[in-house]
């Protein structure tokens, strides 16, 4: 970490935003096993401790290699944009965007499908495992309603299950439309019933 010029940026305050991306980027690795438990919390606490830059730098040494030149100029590749603007330009968001909408006529199987196609960790990988999640919520709650419904022959279940067709439909759509967009967006669906069939790192 140490450099033979020190440049005045090291010194700078080290901003919310900075923070955030150092606190995700150690999470990742945490989840990726990278580090252990026991190093994560002490990275996380010289993190949140981190006063300037140089600070913040600190609580990746030894885990990330930094460029002499990178070092001389303050710049830190762990809290980077973790997404850089360019990436939601790359290749991968058509298909991520077709594990949702494949589900409009495939139901669970077409998000499967894709997941089992794509690369570990990738983006597509990803919205497919979210797309089969919410498919098979979806899923499960119709046929639970529609054996409700016949047991007890009410027939508010047919108006419930019409309604919860229009909201499957509707969150299949914009779920499709933000994984187009590049978007890491969460289905609503996702923070009331916590369904991981597929997991969604």
């Amino acid at each position: 970490m140490s450099a033979t010029f020190e440049h005045p940026s090291l010194r700078l305050p080290v901003t919310d935003e900075q923070r955030d991306r150092a606190e995700h980027w150690l999470q990742e690795a945490y989840a990726d096993g990278r580090i252990t438990s026991e190093e994560f919390d002490h990275r996380i606490g010289q993190v949140l401790s981190a006063t300037n830059r140089k600070d913040l730098n600190e609580a990746f040494f030894g885990l990330v290699q930094v460029p002499a030149s990178s070092q001389a100029l303050g710049v830190h590749p762990a809290y980077r944009p973790l997404v850089p603007p360019a990436t939601k330009q790359q290749a991968g968001r058509g298909v991520a965007g077709v594990a949702h909408f494949s589900a409009l006529l495939t139901s669970i199987f077409g998000p499967l499908l894709i997941f089992a196609l794509s690369p570990q960790g990738s983006y597509p990988r990803k919205e497919a495992a979210k797309a089969f999640n919410f498919q098979l919520v979806a899923l499960v709650s119709w046929i639970g309603l529609m054996v409700v419904g016949g047991i007890t022959g009410l027939g508010i279940f047919d108006f419930l299950i019409g309604l919860a067709f229009i909201g499957w439909v509707v969150l299949t759509v914009v779920s499709g439309a933000k994984a187009l967009q590049g978007d890491d967006w969460t289905n609503p669906v996702k923070k009331v019933v916590k369904i991981e069939a597929l997991s969604e790192k």
